[in-house]
């Protein structure tokens, strides 16, 4: 570029701060697509404007006095003229959007002096919203293709702004007339699109944009390959418009992105174990089951990366991984996925505490008690969900709530907490469930200081659903204290003690896709196995076992950097997936749950240990 840009260029530096900012801080929408050849699509124009795009594309011809839309000659048709398939629906869809704001990209294929004077008689209707300097419009035009030399260039419309392919040769006046520098991915780097660029290739691409972000101008790259690795790249070196022919798809990536990414505000400590009885072959008096539900190795990874590099979880270091699938589907819900843990047996979608027949099966629990354990049944949702009912109920249909929760009266479980009182409270004969846990001696609590203060043996709590409201809208350290209550009051016992804790709301940020409720609600569940931990090494005694019951959401990450605590993944679906969960114990036969095995055997190694 000649002296004279750098010059002018030096006099626009607030621009260039805004253009030349970190990439990764720079909040990319969909405003920021850009619709190549719009017109292949089987819908042009409304497909790309609906989905939010910021930029479309048409290429034009001349011919007999109006402008048709094709790519080639050839494929010229009379009816698709650039004023029907796209000035006119732009029009109407701007007097009904009296925000959005447009980039109409127009390709001049040949001829540009029997073109352009077309452009600028047919967007004559348009001139109310065209954007140029003095007159602020919503609707901004860059010519592209055969194209006038820049001498000539000023010579146009002040709204029509021209794409260049070099920056040699420009006046400030001249270069004013620039909208936007687009370059061929190949003129730095031949890469297609899989796996990520190296850094000699980044340092290329990064001093390209540069020049031109030095320049006061937006960057363009076509004959980029169109992949979500590569739209993952184009952010990353701060490009500012991503092109694309797939407009579903990056629409949707883009659109997803505020759900997709978490940048964690500080990360927490863990604990570190002393592995002094970990493996070891002798009396387990106390067992901890660790149940985080929807919870997959991706979750753990992602919520590992957003805490920068560490995870109690990750210090547990015998691992296996629990196939998941019920006895009637591949996918397994969670009733049928808790029951395979809790009773041993594989039952059907849906079933809690029953086989495929509808017989009840003892739990855990049942087990525990007539073993002289005290039991706890610990978790985050209603006390009538699946996972927590499989330790005490049996139906065939997850959803008979207030049947389920009248079933909690004839459980040896010690305490409860969770939520759904609404089911409790709800009169049968004149009386409620809650009248008959009180005549079986149980303190019923809805308060949850009253949970953590009470020195009552049985316990029934059953808090407000603010209580156990998703972590990051404050649900504040409810599991990790009511942990540390539950392991305080059982600590003496003669027989020791069965303990479920459910991480229960992982799953619910997995069917909502949304990973920052994902990575806080894993990161809270990590805590309580850290808590966990540090007992089991105080006791000498305690097998603590992490598992889920399912994977939800089959979550793929995308991209990270521990060092920030940064993740960005990506859905594949809103529901649960057939992968293998995995399974992580520490202290005495943690050596047990090595390996791959079915679900029930979580059940049998557990049960094993009460010989």
């Amino acid at each position: 570029m000649n002296k004279i840009i750098t010059r002018f260029t030096l006099t626009t530096l607030g621009l260039l701060t805004a253009i030349n900012s970190n990439a990764q801080s720079r909040n990319y929408t969909v405003a920021d697509a850009h619709s190549h050849n719009d017109y292949k699509n089987n819908i042009p124009f409304f497909r790309a404007y609906e989905k939010g795009f910021g930029s479309i594309e048409a290429d034009c011809f001349a011919v007999d006095g109006q402008l048709m839309v094709a790519h080639t000659k050839q494929e010229i048709d009379p009816k698709r003229t650039l004023k029907a398939l796209y000035l006119e629906p732009l029009a109407q869809k701007f007097q009904q959007d009296t925000k959005r704001r447009l980039t109409l990209l127009l390709e001049i294929k040949e001829n540009a002096g029997a073109a352009l004077p077309l452009v600028i008689k047919e967007l004559a209707p348009l001139e109310q919203y065209l954007n140029y300097g003095g007159h602020p419009g919503r609707l901004s035009i860059i010519m592209t293709g055969a194209v006038p030399k820049p001498a000539e260039m000023t010579t146009y419309p002040a709204w029509m702004l021209f794409d260049v392919d070099h920056m040699d040769g420009f006046t400030p006046a001249l270069w004013a007339k620039v909208g936007q520098v687009s370059y061929p991915f190949s003129k730095y780097v031949r890469w297609n699109g899989k796996g990520v660029l190296n850094r000699d290739e980044i340092a290329r691409v990064k001093a390209g944009i540069d020049s031109v972000h030095q320049a006061g101008k937006k960057i363009r790259f076509w004959e980029t390959p169109d992949t979500k690795s590569s739209w993952l790249a184009l952010i990353r070196l701060g490009v500012d418009v991503i092109g694309t022919d797939k407009v579903e798809e990056l629409g949707d990536f883009l659109n997803k992105k505020p759900a997709d990414e978490y940048i964690s505000p500080a990360a927490y400590p863990v604990y570190q174990p002393t592995y002094r009885t970990d493996g070891a072959v002798k009396k387990v008096k106390n067992i901890i089951l660790c149940i985080g539900d929807g919870m997959g190795l991706a979750h753990l990874y992602a919520t590992y990366t957003a805490n920068s590099g560490q995870l109690n979880i990750f210090k547990m270091l015998n691992i296996g991984f629990s196939v998941t699938n019920s006895a009637d589907a591949y996918i397994t819900d969670s009733a049928a996925g808790a029951t395979a843990f809790a009773s041993g047996q594989k039952t059907d979608d849906r079933a809690v505490g029953v086989d495929p027949e509808g017989r009840p099966l003892k739990s855990l629990a049942d087990y525990s008690a007539a073993a002289g354990k005290k039991t706890a049944d610990i978790v985050a949702c209603e006390l009538t969900d699946a996972t927590p009912a499989a330790f005490y109920a049996h139906d065939k249909e997850r959803s008979h709530w207030g049947a389920i929760a009248a079933q909690i009266i004839t459980s040896p479980v010690d305490i409860f907490l969770g939520s759904g009182y609404k089911e409790f409270n709800q009169p049968v004969g004149g009386e409620t469930t809650i009248d008959k846990m009180k005549k079986r001696g149980y303190t019923v609590i809805r308060n949850f200081d009253d949970f953590l203060a009470t020195s009552a043996p049985k316990i029934l709590a059953l808090m407000d659903d603010s209580v156990t409201r998703p972590k990051m809208q404050g649900r504040g350290d409810y599991l990790p204290l009511a942990f540390n209550k539950v392991t305080k009051a059982f600590k003496g016992a003669p027989k020791g003690f069965f303990m479920m804790v459910e991480g229960s709301q992982i799953d619910h940020g997995g069917h909502a896709n949304n990973l920052r409720q994902v990575i806080t609600e894993n990161a809270d569940f990590d805590r309580v196995v850290g808590n966990a931990l540090k007992f089991a090494d105080e006791d000498g005694e305690t097998l603590v076992i992490v598992t889920a019951d399912h994977e939800t959401g089959g979550l793929t990450l995308l991209d990270g950097d521990i060092s920030k605590g940064y993740v960005w993944g990506d859905f594949s679906t809103n529901d649960h997936t057939g992968t293998p969960v995995p399974v992580f114990a520490y202290g005495p036969h943690s050596l047990d749950f090595r390996g791959v095995y079915s679900n029930t055997e979580i059940f049998n190694k557990i049960k094993a240990l009460f010989k």
